[in-house]
């Protein structure tokens, strides 16, 4: 057996990724959708063990091994998975996820059966050829190409959606955002994306970089997504972000009645809670509150979210980010244009209208008046 620098590498990495997977079994257990990040992060560890193996050659002599390779078909799954529960706040395991794991089961059976029969010749399974690589490989490549297309399109589409249904339930994104998500499924995406362009060359005879890059690329996005899960979905185990997720997952993201006519709101009880909200907000300045939601507003006024989220939509025309960020901004108008408050800083100004954030207040700030907070309060006044 002869171990290069690039064995040695992928010994290193397989070691951090179990590292990583134990700690995320242990540490952030209190979150169910974390356990689906840390198989995922398992089974890539293996995914490396395996390359070690095909590259030293120890397949010859241990052939069973080889059905380690098998857990690139399950990551994808996983990395869906972990995403549903993650936004969803589903607690516990449902057998028919099993069904998503249908295709590496069979790839396994397969494995087994040529294995068993040593009809796969595992002694140059570290050389990549067009032609002579085994069907049931060719096979394999394929699967992993259209299952990680498959899933991660689908892991964006249900991160689009959450990100547009949050937006009913809080008052501030940024403890809530999937960016992190967002950008690291991109980065899975890319790394598929590059695998199947390795892959059709290889087919068209040209050995592009032994599969070198589509793997770096595979490694950045397993890692990446294993660091900043550790790192970013903290803050989804905190009590009052699951119970607004729990609610936005029951709404629909379009803002129209269609979704409330079996609500049984009255007309009456509607404008009662109107008026109510907007005391709340004119009077008691609950949007200072930088970390407002839509359940504690409606403690607040005894009234359910989903009725308070109707009131708003209907009869205000707004979700609740858009209404509870209007009330922030026109205060923060007021102050900057109140010469008594000249010598405070903008900042200040900001934080103190219930805004958390520097970046989202510049953003919606301009977005509104055209203006940055600085031009706006220099500008002349009419």
């Amino acid at each position: 057996m002869h171990l290069n620098l690039a064995g040695i590498l992928l010994i290193v990495a397989a070691a951090q990724g179990l590292l990583l997977a134990l700690l995320i079994f242990q540490k952030h257990h209190a979150l169910f959708a974390n356990r689906y990040l840390a198989l995922l992060m398992l089974s890539y560890t293996f995914v490396l063990v395996h390359l070690v193996l095909q590259d030293t050659g120890l397949y010859a002599s241990a052939p069973f091994l080889f059905l380690i390779s098998g857990l690139s078909i399950a990551s994808m799954p996983l990395h869906y998975l972990y995403t549903r529960h993650l936004i969803r706040r589903s607690e516990r395991f449902e057998p028919k996820e099993l069904m998503h794991f249908i295709l590496f089961a069979l790839y396994e059976v397969l494995l087994v059966i040529n294995i068993a029969n040593s009809t796969l010749d595992l002694t140059r399974a570290g050389e990549v050829s067009a032609t002579e690589t085994p069907l049931i490989l060719r096979l394999y490549n394929i699967t992993v190409i259209g299952l990680g297309l498959y899933y991660l399109i689908r892991s964006l589409r249900l991160i689009n959606r959450y990100e547009r249904r949050v937006k009913d339930v809080v008052s501030a994104l940024e403890p809530v955002q999937l960016t992190w998500l967002r950008n690291i499924t991109l980065t899975g995406f890319a790394a598929v994306s590059l695998f199947t362009l390795e892959e059709l060359l290889l087919i068209g005879g040209l050995n592009f970089s032994n599969f070198l890059l589509s793997s770096v690329c595979f490694g950045l996005y397993v890692y990446g997504m294993g660091y900043l899960g550790l790192l970013k979905s903290e803050i989804f185990a905190d009590r009052a972000v699951e119970k607004s997720i729990i609610i936005a997952e029951t709404m629909e993201s379009e803002q129209t009645s269609a979704k409330y006519e079996r609500s049984g709101l009255t007309d009456a009880a509607a404008e009662q809670h109107l008026r109510a909200l907007l005391a709340a907000m004119e009077q008691d300045h609950l949007y200072r509150n930088s970390a407002l939601t839509l359940t504690e507003l409606a403690d607040h006024l005894a009234v359910s979210p989903h009725n308070l989220s109707e009131v708003i939509n209907t009869r205000l025309g707004k979700n609740f980010y858009d209404l509870v960020n209007g009330y922030r901004l026109e205060e923060v108008k007021r102050d900057l244009t109140d010469p008594a408050k000249q010598h405070l800083k903008i900042l200040s100004i900001a934080f103190d209208a219930g805004f958390n954030s520097k970046a989202t207040f510049n953003t919606l700030f301009k977005e509104r008046t055209g203006m940055t907070p600085s031009e706006f309060r220099t500008a002349p006044k009419s």
